[in-house]
């Protein structure tokens, strides 16, 4: 997976003799989370070391040539499960000077699910509205859109055989992905308006284990642009269907806001575990380059007192550098950092 990762930089600093200079972006995430559980004890590790939850330490890298034909990017995160990723792009209307509407793009990505194209508003961050193919492995992908009107993606892996010695018929089987393929659409035909629909052979939602694929369909509507209002509105929803489960999950959220105040309610139930999920939070403006939010809400809502969390985060940004202190109370499954019981997490993180 490395050396795969190493020859698209590779590729991606040797064309820069062929096509423009190349572009560098990049996120560095990092912190810890020093936490107090129920019974008093003190614990702290790398922040998203010991799980999945929203905040992780993180390093992301974007290479790009200056006129966007193509693009190399490198994820990787410090989870449980030690995630790295990569994929390049390559836009073919750029790469002939074609003057059109019409865009097509072709990638390659390595060691990563692929997911559909979403038109939900994933306000609470934990991905209710996301299916995603079952394996990890080498992906083929095309991109094919039409302005800002519709955009339709295909990405799959195929699992084929090779004979290493066709005397004893030893069958080596090629790793592509478990032979998955995830189909998706995304249309905007007006401004405040988007749907999506998509569809994934082997996998199933980003809440489920299942491994028979699965069906979504998503729909966001910017009330404040349609009606013209002069402060932020919106609703949202999202449905899923896993064929093999045949488990249903269902997200609803609702934002908006004024300048000051930025407001943010969203509701999810899981079929299968039959647990309704709560988030409600608030983010706000009163300071340029301040972040200050407030969250809480539960991750089943039929068992509250067990399973609530509360909690903040205050942090400033100067020279692209911002410093922030997370606080999180979970009675069970935490939101943001991992662990029930108390945290408390410094984290720093830099954009270039």
């Amino acid at each position: 997976m490395k050396k795969v990762l190493v020859s698209l930089l590779v590729l991606a600093l040797a064309t820069t003799g062929v096509f423009a200079a190349v572009n560098l972006t990049g996120e560095f995430v990092g912190g810890y989370n020093f936490n107090m559980d129920k019974d008093g004890k003190w614990t702290s590790h790398i922040m998203g070391q010991d799980g999945t939850g929203t905040h992780t330490t993180k390093l992301n890298l974007g290479f790009a040539d200056e006129d966007g034909v193509w693009s190399v990017t490198t994820e990787g995160e410090m989870k449980a499960d030690g995630r790295l990723a990569g994929d390049i792009s390559i836009d073919m209307m750029k790469l002939f000077d074609a003057d059109s509407d019409v865009s097509v793009k072709f990638g390659l990505a390595m060691n990563d699910e692929q997911t559909v194209l979403r038109a939900y508003s994933n306000q609470s961050g934990k991905n209710f509205d996301r299916i995603r193919t079952a394996g990890t492995g080498l992906w083929a992908n095309v991109n094919v859109a039409y302005g800002d009107l519709v955009q339709v993606q295909v990405a799959g892996a195929p699992e084929f055989t090779s004979n290493t010695d066709p005397d004893d018929g030893d069958e080596v089987k090629i790793h592509g992905a478990g032979g998955d393929l995830v189909v998706s659409a995304m249309t905007a035909p007006i401004d405040g308006l988007k749907v999506s629909a998509g569809w994934v052979l082997k996998g199933d939602s980003q809440n489920s284990t299942g491994t028979d694929g699965a069906f979504t369909a998503a729909a966001d509507v910017n009330v404040a642009t349609l009606a013209g209002l002069d402060f932020d509105l919106g609703v949202s929803a999202s449905y899923i269907y896993g064929f093999g489960a045949e488990n249903n999950v269902i997200a609803a959220t609702v934002y908006g806001g004024v300048d000051v105040v930025s407001l943010a309610a969203e509701w999810s139930l899981n079929t299968a575990t039959d647990k309704n999920f709560l988030y409600v939070g608030a983010d706000l403006n009163v300071v340029e380059n301040m972040l200050l939010d407030v969250f809480f809400g539960a991750t089943d809502l039929e068992s509250f007192g067990d399973t609530f969390y509360v909690g903040g985060d205050i942090g400033y940004t100067v020279k692209n550098v911002t410093f922030q202190l997370g606080l999180e109370y979970a009675a069970g499954d935490a939101f943001s950092y991992d662990l029930p019981g108390l945290s408390i997490v410094p984290q720093i993180s830099v954009a270039f």
